[in-house]
């Protein structure tokens, strides 16, 4: 049967250097790609473990070096077993059966390098390599684990390039070194998936081939091709998006340091764009530098500090809310500036009152958190709860980055501290039905005057998103779904019994709403960063978990999108052209952005319109592009209750309920 060379890659289009990555926070929830020429290759995993080996700040992992006039791809990292492998990917999803192969140089006698195939995403796919320099061995990577499936000892050496190759036919992988066959072996786990170079220690590959026989190639184009016309036909379901406004941001632009509310009281959303500059050489503590309030024409209505293009950018929360604190009818603006919390006009910028900070407080416990560098907090966020039992929420509640937090009254006196681990954003929410809320905090549930109501146990990391509701119609409880970092995703009654525990990999965002009406109660969809990035993984209400894919782009927002007004869920992931768009609950992207020049870093969706549906806002330091539906305005039946806008956040946990579920 004749084959078809679908890959032959020797590096040579590359420059040396290192290959392009971003090993920054940033694409938690900003799509970045990396800056340069990557070819063909997409790099899934990014970990903090990398430079366990020598200690770099850098921790790229990849780098094309030039030998005798040739180019070789290098693992420069000994990665720490705890970490996440090194990978670079590409190929189709729909590939079946093929064979793969590479040059490979070890470059120490410590842990793994080889290829990867049947790859569905950084999680789950085979693996085979040349291990510790005396074995080669046949893997299959599955959740945290690497079963071997083969392996035969080897005398290997480190001044030798091997050739590696695997023969994938149905359930049988053959595996030769050098021409001879190693070992074969059957599984029948993986059925399809791209290829690509794993590796968790110094390494030289390079001379990547791939050949398919014709017949299977022609067979994978059919089916990539009749998913695309299926894809199609869902596409014409759903009105598309149709760009209604483009703001010029000039140089008061932001990312994700951004809030929208009625700061005028006409009844219309208002703007606010957040800059920002860094303290003490870290982003983790940032001090607000200039504060814009514009509407939606882009026009500037009030400026507090001075705009500078160069501190658009920040990779953790930002201290600031609109909310009408004081009851009055109109809009304040609550934010910490200068060591300062300021409650300020939202129709002038004006201060109105405010009060210092609290004082950093040093606690032994969650110390590897614990960055005390200055006599007061900077503010790392700002809720809005309601802790006093009032008619409506009162009290400020206002954080550190890791480790305490305080909150005041509506005029700003001080209530009550609690030393936490924190995690990034909590949840204020009645839980018990007392009229005033409790708050989950991390992984600890407050009462109403900070007193702990229970904590959970044996939990390593910090949460990063939170949700509560009542997801489950078996279940009379309220459940909170966390996405907890290290610890997973997790699913927790209202009484702290843990119902789930997913090790899904380092679990980043979390976003409730019924993306599939066919099956009972609401699903829960979380997202992935660190170590095994970008996955997106479906549960139904009871945490069982549907499916999982790897889109192959950071900074999915994941969050529920009243995009048609009829009940049907569709969830944002971002403003990429290639990878985002409107997403449905069986993971197909039915509503995609036009190829119109918009920018990619931001997105989000808000009602600006006002006809109860959901516009997309698509932004970076410079534009704004404002889309609404092509069939808009409309008469819709359906107005999920969702998030809070006077309680924007980063890190909050996002849902689309109805009545049934609060």
């Amino acid at each position: 049967m004749a084959l078809v060379r679908l890959i032959e890659e020797n590096f040579k289009s590359f420059k040396p250097g290192y290959f392009p990555t971003d090993m920054t926070a940033i694409g938690e929830y900003h799509f970045m790609p990396p800056e340069g020429y990557t070819g063909i290759w997409y790099e899934p995993n990014k970990d903090t473990g990398w430079g366990w080996f020598n200690r770099t700040y850098d921790k790229r992992c990849w780098m094309i070096k030039e030998r005798e006039g040739e180019h070789d791809l290098e693992c420069e990292q000994l990665i720490s077993p705890d970490a996440a492998m090194a990978m670079l990917v590409t190929g189709e999803n729909e590939w079946t059966d093929y064979e793969v192969s590479c040059r490979l140089w070890l470059l120490t006698g410590k842990n793994n390098a080889g290829l990867a195939f049947r790859y569905s995403d950084s999680r789950h796919f085979y693996f085979f390599s040349l291990a510790e320099a005396s074995r080669a061995v046949l893997y299959k990577k599955c959740e945290d684990s690497l079963d071997v499936l083969a392996e035969k000892e080897m005398e290997l050496d480190c001044d030798t390039f091997y050739t590696l190759k695997v023969a994938v036919e149905g359930n049988k992988f053959t595996c030769y070194i050098d021409g001879r066959k190693v070992f074969d072996a059957c599984d029948d786990s993986y059925k399809r998936g791209k290829v690509g170079i794993a590796s968790s220690t110094p390494a030289r590959f390079t001379d990547f081939v791939l050949d398919m026989e014709q017949e299977k190639f022609l067979a994978a184009q059919k089916e990539k091709k009749a998913e695309a016309e299926r894809i199609m036909r869902k596409r014409a379901e759903y009105p598309q998006p149709r760009l209604w406004k483009i703001l010029d941001l000039k140089d008061f632009g932001a990312a994700r340091s951004f809030r929208y509310g009625d700061l005028t009281g006409n009844g219309k959303m208002d703007f606010l764009f957040v800059q920002y500059l860094p303290l003490l050489n870290t982003h983790d503590e940032a001090m607000i530098s200039c504060i814009t309030a514009v509407d939606l024409d882009g026009n500037v209505l009030w400026q507090i500090g001075e705009p500078n293009p160069e501190n658009e950018i920040l990779t953790a929360d930002v201290a600031v809310q609109i909310y009408d604190i004081d009851g009055d009818g109109f809009n304040e603006v609550i934010y910490c500036k200068d060591f300062k919390i300021i409650v300020a006009d939202g129709r002038t910028g004006r201060t109105k009152y405010w009060t210092h900070t609290p004082k950093s407080i040093y606690h032994e416990k969650y110390k590897i958190y614990q960055n005390v560098y200055l006599e007061r907090i900077i503010g790392d966020s700002i809720r809005i709860c309601n802790f006093s039992g009032n008619d409506r929420p009162s009290d400020i509640l206002i954080k550190d980055r890791y480790n305490n937090i305080w909150v005041y009254d509506s005029k700003l006196n001080f209530k009550w501290h609690r030393h936490v681990n924190t995690g990034h954003f909590p949840m204020s929410f009645d839980i018990n039905g007392d009229g005033k809320d409790e708050l989950m905090v991390g992984h600890t549930l407050l009462d109403s005057n900070g007193e702990l109501i229970w904590e959970l146990p044996n939990m390593v990391c910090h949460v990063d998103e939170i949700v509560i509701g009542r997801f489950d119609p078996d279940n009379d409880k309220y459940l909170i779904a966390l996405a907890s970092g290290e610890d997973g995703f997790l699913l927790v009654d209202q009484d702290g019994k843990i119902l789930v525990q997913d090790h899904l990999g380092h679990a980043q965002r979390v976003s409730v709403a019924d993306y599939r009406p066919d099956i009972p109660g609401l699903e829960i969809a979380v997202t992935t960063f660190w170590g095994n990035t970008g996955i997106i993984a479906f549960y139904d209400c009871k945490g069982n978990r549907i499916y999982h894919c790897e889109p192959g782009a950071n900074g999915n927002v994941i969050c529920p999108v009243n995009w048609t007004g009829d009940g049907r869920e569709l969830m944002l992931y971002s403003a990429s052209r290639k990878f985002g768009g409107l997403v449905d609950g069986y993971g197909d992207r039915v509503v995609v952005f036009p190829d119109d020049g918009h920018p990619e870093l931001c997105c989000d969706a808000v009602d600006l319109m006002g006809d109860e549906r959901e516009e997309i806002l698509v932004w970076d330091q410079k534009r704004m592009y404002i889309y609404t539906q092509e069939d808009n305005p409309k008469k819709v039946d359906y107005v999920p209750i969702k998030y809070a806008h006077y309680n924007f956040s980063n890190y909050r946990g996002e849902y689309s309920f109805r009545k049934e579920h609060l």
